[in-house]
């Protein structure tokens, strides 16, 4: 089918999302704006469906009324979007198979009196009112909340944060901002007429919208599957070689998961929703333009972008890129805490000012803005940051740090250090418990990892490039990592897959090595291994303490500990009776 070549420069600084929309419409009618399961639309199709129920919006509900779509992976949701769009309502997406309460707590905190829905003819949207189970107890009609009157007409949609840091929270964000993102983003990728874009995020994920928009207004096609094509693995590779995919922005998990093959068409990948690690661009960018990006729900899906990156720039750590959209970011310095080593670079926690910052959160309460005392927009992230060579580095969430042996310790930053190491794929640190009690205070820093590198070499590499407390006192490689059902490692399921049993010993060195197994994590450990060269420290000197005293050495304290060069000697040193009666039983 013939398309019109369309000029990207052509797309103006003043044009809206639905404005570029139409553009593409206009310029290329017979394009193919969406393929699903059920059918595929033109772009002609998509104006025509659009603007029906953009007419229809417009008579039933009043401007800065919120209008709930039904979000489901099909046509009908995307028309949905750029319908409300273009009738200028902001949304909120629900999703069927969330709970009652949920979609109840959605429609009463943002007064949904409407909800578009597909029909069963593929693309048709219908406006019905709100569903009786989502509905609730709600006395007739809802009337549009007083606090957002100022803002009709601004606001593009709502969208509920995940929960992970807390309490999850709805986000009110203006159209402007969006569409400054979506314009970034269509330059940054090289996105037009013959790209094809594979719709991957959950749609209550506002970054599904990144993926929907810059390739409707670029005169794309959006290629949307049942999930469960989309499964990290195998199931993914072959979607992303059956349709062609052009442009994919998808998760770390997926992203480790997944293997580019010589079938697949792809031409740009954007990591997203995680932390990027070098293994990841390594396998990546050797087959297509890989890219890392880095934002907020809170400040309109995207605020840095990368170009195309390069395995050997990302050795030592992979950045989060350029500005994308209308906004600054700066770095605000952390309180100085008296255990701080001196740190070379700029780190503190990134802040994000200007038009991409949301409008704020609508509480039940009313509506919290994000503005400083001057009337400025500014969303402190909480993402701690550091600044190289005038790159952004990601390090961790500020509510992630822990205090372990009396110091502030930053796990991604061990993380970054550990998956430096290029036969490291991924690695999760936590402070736990030595004897993996949950009520206890947590007195060790445990590295999980997955990769091929043996334990004893990535404490190696760390104790080269850290600080003696910051290098973790067990290791534990994994085969994967968990996930949960977002993306997310499972940092729980990790903890349980720590205690495992070693063979069953009697002998007093047997025992002894078992537990120092566990300890340290070193498989491996042996009686010619020093106790505190391989992971030991004050906390698990207690635990092994216990334990010796347990087999008979009463008297034992943490001198002998130290004295022992080796646990050979340690063992060596137990009093020649209690070997003898532990032998014989």
């Amino acid at each position: 089918m013939h398309q019109i070549n369309m000029d990207k420069t052509n797309i103006k600084d003043n044009m809206s999302v639905a404005d570029m929309i139409d553009r593409s419409a206009r310029m290329q009618p017979d394009a193919t704006a969406m393929e699903t399961p059920s059918a595929s639309l033109t772009y002609g199709d998509l104006d025509k469906k659009t603007r029906q129920l953009a007419s229809r919006v417009e008579q039933e509900t009043l401007p800065g009324e919120f209008v709930g779509i039904e979000g489901r992976r099909d046509a009908a949701t995307i028309v949905a979007m750029a319908g409300l769009l273009r009738a200028r309502r902001p949304f909120v997406v629900m999703d069927p198979r969330d709970s009652q309460d949920s979609n109840r707590s959605k429609v009463s905190r943002l007064r949904i009196n409407q909800v578009a829905r597909g029909t069963a003819t593929p693309g048709e949207v219908e406006l019905v009112p709100t569903p009786a189970p989502w509905a609730g107890d709600a006395p007739g009609r809802l009337e549009p909340r007083e606090d957002l009157c100022g803002e009709c007409g601004d606001i593009a949609y709502a969208i509920h944060t995940s929960g992970s840091t807390g309490e999850p929270k709805c986000v009110a964000v203006a159209a402007d901002s969006m569409a400054s993102v979506i314009r970034d983003h269509i330059h940054r990728l090289d996105v037009g007429p013959g790209s094809r874009t594979l719709q991957f995020a959950k749609l209550t994920f506002d970054g599904c919208l990144t993926e929907i928009f810059w390739t409707l207004c670029a005169g794309a096609c959006l290629v949307v599957v049942d999930e469960d094509e989309l499964a990290p693995g195998a199931v993914l590779q072959n979607t992303l070689e059956h349709h062609a995919i052009t442009h994919l922005k998808t998760t770390p998990f997926a992203l480790t998961a997944t293997w580019p093959t010589p079938a697949m068409h792809l031409r740009h990948v954007v990591n997203g929703g995680g932390a990027c690690r070098p293994a990841v661009v390594e396998k990546w960018a050797r087959v297509t333009d890989f890219h890392n990006a880095y934002g907020c729900t809170e400040s309109t899906i995207c605020n840095l972008l990368t170009g195309t990156l390069s395995p050997d720039a990302c050795r030592d750590g992979v950045p989060l890129g350029d500005v994308v959209g209308d906004c600054d970011v700066k770095v605000a310095r952390q309180q100085a805490d008296p255990t701080d080593e001196p740190s070379p670079d700029c780190r503190g926690e990134l802040v994000i000012t200007g038009k991409s910052v949301a409008v704020g959160y609508l509480a039940e309460e009313g509506l919290q803005r994000f503005l400083d005392p001057q009337g400025h927009r500014v969303y402190r992230t909480g993402d701690i940051v550091t600044v190289r060579n005038g790159q952004f580095y990601f390090v961790e969430r500020s509510d992630r740090q822990v205090k372990v042996r009396g110091y502030r310790i930053d796990p991604g930053e061990v993380e970054g250090v550990a998956c430096g190491l290029d036969t490291i794929v991924e690695a999760v640190v936590l402070a736990e418990s030595h004897a993996g009690e949950e009520d206890a205070g947590a007195d060790a820093l445990i590295c999980y990892y997955q990769g091929v590198a043996e334990p004893r070499m990535l404490r190696r590499h760390l104790e080269a490039n850290l600080n003696p407390y910051k290098v973790p006192s067990v290791f534990k490689r994994l085969e994967a990592m968990p996930y949960t059902r977002n993306g997310k490692v499972d940092r729980h399921a990790l903890q349980a897959a720590r205690h495992q049993v070693f063979e069953e010993a009697t002998t007093v060195e047997a025992q002894i090595l078992s537990l120092v197994r566990s300890l340290t994590g070193l498989e491996d450990a042996n009686r010619d291994d020093n106790f505190f060269d391989i992971g030991g420290d004050s906390a698990s000197t207690i635990i092994l303490l216990a334990k010796i005293k347990e087999l008979g050495w009463t008297d034992v304290g943490v001198r002998d500990v130290l004295r022992a060069e080796t646990l050979g000697d340690l063992v060596d040193a137990f009093p020649e009776k209690e070997v003898e009666r532990l032998c014989a039983v």
